[in-house]
């Protein structure tokens, strides 16, 4: 099942107002003589509840490439090669709390977190208003406000090394982001099965966004919903035909480049160029030869569309095949049926069973999707190969320092790298692994101090 989710939505403005783009659908509500704008006072109508539920998905699509960028570099997973000193401390694990990298990734965040929920509530508001009345309990939109909101915790528990809710005074840990986040979920699934067959996607969003949440909260009982996502669902965020296209392509296209595939995850060894042979999995395809790019300095492969995204076609250099580069309409993909399955088989270890057989089944399978040959592992082998694949899988997607983190925490693995910068004039690694709270949190938030 493949879901595309239109990028047509309202984004939150200054003093309660909404910018309406593309919604043709509410066209009748723009007579007026600034067609623009709709007055706070107008937000209950409930003619609004497909621009409310549209404002939520675009707040997700417009951050998410973002958000994507920003965990890649700050991992194993991409090198940056831009002339910007703070984007370039960013790639050596060296953040800090009065820049822009740590403002932008928690304020992008917080901005879904807020209009999730707070959409969420005014629809149980309208649904009953509406003519005929809809159930809120029973609503595909009540349980996709949810499963957004929910992601929104994931997300901020993922980067934030701790992060303020609503402006409150209580800092949360990641692990309590995660607890937050699982009963959004929890109540999307419940109404997206009561409204059945019409949210049968929202219903495996959820479950696929409850393993994730689980896996962040370490509650592993609670990623068994994932285990039920059909294999090949695909929640897409779609950006084709839209104000603000694919975030990647500026980063891998142009003289301007300044993004490419990083060290442990190349086909080859860096920086030798002609890396052909090794390109035999169709999940990580990348340019064989490096070029400098932005700042003139930084060997990069360019990548082209992995797994996620939806200009993939499973060709791969070693065979003469033409992967296609990141194009403007390229839509990634939020949540998918294998991803769902690397939740579910992480969280039940090395000897679980589930919808793929067992847990060595599982990386098989994923193995020779990959094109390389079966193994026969058992219990913390085979869960770092599991590890293996999960981050093929879901390569440029948004998960890796995530994933890093919580292996790191488990005391599981350290993957976040370490030593001299493949840039050696730029000096050593630093031990950072997420964003702290930003200076204009605690500027703007009278409930906590530093």
């Amino acid at each position: 099942m493949m879901t595309r989710m239109f990028r047509r939505f309202a984004l939150p403005m200054v003093a309660g107002a909404w910018l309406l783009t593309g919604c043709s659908q509410v066209d009748k509500l723009l007579e007026a003589d600034n067609p623009a704008q709709i007055r706070e006072d107008q937000l209950d109508d409930e003619t609004l509840v497909t621009v409310l539920v549209n404002s939520v998905i675009g707040s997700l699509s417009g951050m998410y490439t973002g958000f994507i960028i920003r965990q890649a570099v700050f991992t194993d997973e991409m090198l940056y090669g831009i002339n910007d000193e703070q984007s370039a401390r960013l790639n050596q694990r060296i953040v800090r709390f009065d820049e822009g990298n740590a403002a932008t990734a928690f304020s992008t965040v917080s901005r879904l977190r807020f209009l999730a929920d707070s959409v969420n509530g005014r629809l149980r508001n309208l649904l009953p208003r509406l003519n005929p009345p809809r159930n809120p309990d029973a609503d595909r939109r009540t349980a996709l406000t949810l499963a957004y909101a929910g992601y929104a915790h994931v997300l901020m528990g993922e980067a934030m090394c701790e992060a303020t809710i609503a402006v409150g005074d209580k800092l949360y840990s990641p692990k309590e982001l995660g607890d937050l986040a699982i009963p959004k979920f929890e109540q999307a699934i419940t109404i997206a099965t009561a409204a059945g067959a019409s949210a049968t996607d929202v219903l495996n969003l959820a479950r696929t966004g409850i393993g994730r949440a689980a896996l962040l909260a370490g509650q592993p009982a609670k990623a068994a919903p994932a285990g039920q996502v059909p294999a090949n669902f695909v929640w897409w965020i779609e950006y084709k035909d839209q104000i603000n296209n694919m975030g990647l392509v500026g980063n891998v296209t142009g003289a301007n480049h300044n993004t490419g595939v990083g060290v442990r995850f190349l086909n080859g060894t860096y920086p030798n160029q002609g890396l052909v042979a090794g390109q035999t999995d169709p999940r990580i395809q990348h340019m064989p030869n490096w070029r400098l790019g932005h700042n003139q300095l930084t060997r990069l492969y360019t990548p082209y569309q992995p797994l996620r995204y939806s200009g993939y076609n499973g060709a791969t250099i070693a065979t003469g095949g033409t992967p296609i580069l990141f194009q403007n309409d390229t839509d990634v993909a939020l949540a998918t049926g294998v991803e769902a399955w690397h939740h579910y088989y992480e969280a039940n270890g090395p000897t679980a069973t589930g919808p793929a057989g067992s847990t060595l089944d599982f990386v098989n399978s994923r193995r020779t999707f990959g094109k390389q040959t079966t193994v026969n592992l058992t219990g913390a082998a085979l869960m770092e190969e599991l590890r293996w694949q999960r981050a093929k899988d879901t390569f440029l997607a948004g998960f890796r320092q995530g994933d890093l983190r919580r292996w790191k925490a488990s005391g599981v693995a350290d993957y976040f790298p370490t030593g001299i910068h493949p840039n050696a004039q730029w000096g050593p690694y630093g031990d950072a692994t997420c964003y702290p709270l930003p200076d204009d949190e605690y500027e703007g938030n009278p409930n906590i101090r530093r």
